[in-house]
């Protein structure tokens, strides 16, 4: 075959599998035009100790280089604030390990968690590893155990080790996030697939390190525990399983991650079965979620995705209230950080629809519940 015709189908088989991709994902996001079941709820009531967190976007994720640039200290103190007034206990900060070779963005993101603490409220920090070494195609099929990454198990396992060591002694979170949606999230830095046996093991190797430097830290694993469907498939589920079933109590608490609502309801009872079937004995949350439309990571929301989100989340937190769930936590915040449109907040700090319904569940004011969730 002449060059020229092994580079135009080269290319159209590229062009073809990212269709395939976008297809898959967009399929497998899908389920806001899914109506809510029809329930018997006259309002949304929680537990006071249940735990509610979200998400600091102008602090997550955030590095020189990036797409979204380095860490926005003045918005993320704004969101911080938003947070407070909202009523939740504690607020989550994303952190990608290229963050810490910044010394200037380690001082902002030190500020802000010292800003966060003199509001009472409590810090959860995620550990996320090297975004650079994630491979592009992770989202095509055949990656659900990871191996499309750049870094070989050593030095993965030295990063991450490090990353979570500097993390845990540096700010002693009240809750560290580990390992995220292992193995599909973190395995995709990784150039090799490796066992649920291994992954088992070390994480429980890095949650004996955190706990050495901050016992009073709690560690969590989110996770997809969703039994087949999308790029994910059956890997986290599997993953989960083996931890739950190993029972180790370095982990404390287990949460679910959630984008539409079929997803919801499907996770909640998974976990719900696992935590009966192997007797966990820590904690169960919704780890993240919100009601995810691809279309609306790239513009601002319309009014009837607005309401639609808003209903979403107050079916959530009831249905996570009525299964005696932990803790929640709301993911993404505000609009124009790592999104587009798929916070509760715009990006001018105005509030949606659901923030103000989650207000008010949080501040114990009954909410009434308008069944139905239509696109």
């Amino acid at each position: 075959m002449k060059p020229k015709k092994l580079i135009l189908s080269v290319i159209i088989i590229l062009v073809i599998f990212l269709l395939i991709g976008i297809l898959l994902v967009n399929t497998w996001l899908k389920g806001e035009e899914q109506p809510i079941p029809p329930q018997n709820i006259t309002d949304v009531t929680v537990s006071t100790s249940m735990t509610f967190g979200v998400i600091i976007d102008s602090a997550s994720y955030r590095y020189p280089g990036h797409d979204n640039g380095p860490v926005d200290l003045n918005n993320a103190k704004k969101e911080v604030d938003a947070a407070k007034e909202l009523g939740v206990d504690f607020v989550r900060f994303d952190i990608r390990n290229e963050m810490l070779e910044y010394p200037k963005e380690i001082q902002k993101l030190d500020d802000i968690i010292d800003y966060a603490r003199s509001k009472n409220l409590e810090i959860y920090i995620g550990v996320y590893g090297m975004e650079s070494w994630m491979g592009l195609n992770m989202w095509l099929p055949g990656h659900a155990y990871g191996g499309s990454g750049k870094a070989d198990w050593n030095e993965f396992r030295n990063m991450y080790t490090s990353e979570s060591k500097n993390l845990a002694e540096r700010y002693k979170p009240d809750y560290m996030m580990i390992m995220v949606e292992c193995p599909f999230n973190v395995g995709n830095q990784l150039n090799t697939i490796r066992t649920t046996e291994e992954w088992v093991n070390y994480t429980k190797e890095v949650a004996a390190m955190i706990k050495s430097i901050s016992p009073d830290t709690k560690l969590v694993l989110n996770q997809i525990v969703r039994k087949g469907g999308g790029p994910h498939e059956n890997s986290e589920f599997e993953f989960t399983e083996a931890i739950i079933s190993d029972n180790t109590t370095q982990i404390d608490i287990i949460g679910a991650d959630p984008y539409s609502l079929d997803d919801l309801e499907d996770q909640v009872s998974n976990l719900l079965h696992l935590k009966k079937k192997y007797n966990w004995h820590g904690d169960i949350w919704i780890g993240e979620t919100n009601l995810l439309a691809t279309s609306r990571l790239f513009r601002r929301s319309t009014l009837k995705e607005d309401e639609n989100q808003k209903k979403y989340f107050i079916y959530a937190i009831y249905l996570a209230a009525k299964n005696n769930f932990d803790g929640f936590c709301i993911f993404y915040f505000r609009d124009g950080t790592n999104d587009a449109g798929m916070g509760i907040m715009y990006d001018d700090f105005a509030p949606k629809p659901a923030y103000n319904a989650i207000k008010k569940i949080l501040q114990n004011t009954t909410m009434p519940f308008i069944p139905g969730l239509k696109a």
